[in-house]
């Protein structure tokens, strides 16, 4: 058989093609897979935030827990698939307290069905005031 000129002519942007299909593909995948790490550190860094002011007063005021919560869902937080707790009444100087925000996250991964990733983030620390 003869090896025609025109046959790599074709088939070159069609290798092409495919490849960028498969790249991008991968490429979605892990976004995919790393949007949860990026609201786990959202979550962390929001966690951390508010240990400091409840260092600061001995415990979160009921204010303060309506404010954390606007301020996640600004974040893009869904309020009904967070849970929260924390110290809820005035602490003394050393005393400890606690702040635990439990997230969960729906992952959905092409082809397959969506999973709940529970992020759970806690801090701890003593009352400062």
């Amino acid at each position: 058989m003869k090896n025609k000129k025109g046959n790599t002519v074709l088939t070159t942007p069609i290798i092409i093609a495919i490849g960028m299909m498969i790249v991008t593909g991968l490429i979605i995948l892990a976004v995919q897979i790393l949007i949860p790490y990026l609201w786990y550190e959202k979550l962390s860094s929001t966690c951390i935030k508010y240990i400091y002011i409840m260092e600061e007063f001995g415990y979160l005021t009921s204010q303060e827990a309506k404010t954390l919560k606007e301020d996640l869902k600004e974040q893009g937080f869904d309020p009904d698939k967070l849970n929260m707790k924390y110290t809820n009444y005035r602490k003394e100087y050393g005393d400890p307290i606690y702040l635990r925000l439990v997230y969960n996250y729906e992952m959905q991964l092409p082809l397959q069905k969506p999973q709940i990733i529970q992020m759970k983030v806690e801090r701890n620390s003593v009352c400062k005031r």
